[in-house]
């Protein structure tokens, strides 16, 4: 082989392996989501402290995120989410805890949860407040009516599950966001909060309960994957202002 046989061949193979590591950049259409001893060997290379035994299911929100509950080998009552980033499926994060949390995707919102059995539990009401505001600003009068709404999720004996947000609160929380951007950012900042989510927790026999299983445990986010899915904060009925 000649010298200058050698040098195409060696240009060929170069091009050839640029071409293949660029064609490894271009974003692909997500690929059928991970076995279950997959996703068990995953989460236990990045929070080793969870060690899921049984995978109870594998949910998809959309096409690019998946919630997967899980029961540790300590029986604990978990989750997971997952990312499909980078041409490949991700954790990006890992609770050994089941309190419900939300994720907001761009179409739709959705409350995730797994609560464990020994903290009976059969109904999880969620709320949608907002405080009333009054302000004046040069002398002109602002009011913020508040805002106080129920939805109730019953277990029916499946305690994991995800579920999507009532239409009308979905329609308020767009109508929100749409408002703060119309208004300046300085008398908005002077208003009230947003709208929050809280949640408390029911028995079988309907009395308020907390679960402490569920709340109690740690959690891992990987900041190069991070999927925000914030827990949904507790709220004792005393301090709700309507009676259900």
């Amino acid at each position: 082989m000649t010298h200058k046989t050698k040098m195409i061949v060696f240009i060929t193979a170069v091009i050839s392996m640029g071409g293949i590591l660029l064609f490894g950049r271009f974003p692909k259409a997500p690929e059928p989501f991970l076995s279950n001893r997959q996703v068990i060997e995953q989460i236990n290379s990045n929070f080793s402290e969870a060690q899921p035994l049984v995978i109870q299911d594998q949910i998809f929100l959309d096409d690019t995120h998946v919630f997967v509950p899980f029961i540790s080998e300590d029986n604990r009552y978990g989750m997971s989410f997952w990312v499909w980033k980078g041409n490949k499926w991700r954790v990006a994060s890992v609770e050994n805890r089941g309190q419900p949390h939300v994720w907001n995707g761009e179409e739709k919102s959705l409350i995730m949860w797994n609560m464990d059995p020994k903290d009976d539990i059969s109904e999880i009401r969620v709320f949608m407040k907002k405080d009333r505001d009054f302000m004046v600003s040069d002398g002109k009068a602002t009011y913020q009516p508040g805002i106080e709404m129920m939805h109730s999720i019953v277990m029916q004996g499946k305690m994991y599950g995800v579920e999507t947000y009532p239409d009308n609160w979905q329609e308020l929380m767009d109508h929100f966001v749409k408002l703060k951007g119309e208004v300046g950012q300085k008398d908005f900042l002077e208003l009230n909060e947003p709208i929050q989510l809280a949640i408390n927790f029911y028995d079988k026999d309907g009395k308020e309960t907390y679960p402490e299983h569920a709340f109690n445990g740690n959690s891992y986010t990987t900041g190069n994957h991070f999927v925000d899915v914030p827990f949904l904060v507790h709220v004792e009925v005393d301090e709700l202002e309507g009676t259900y």
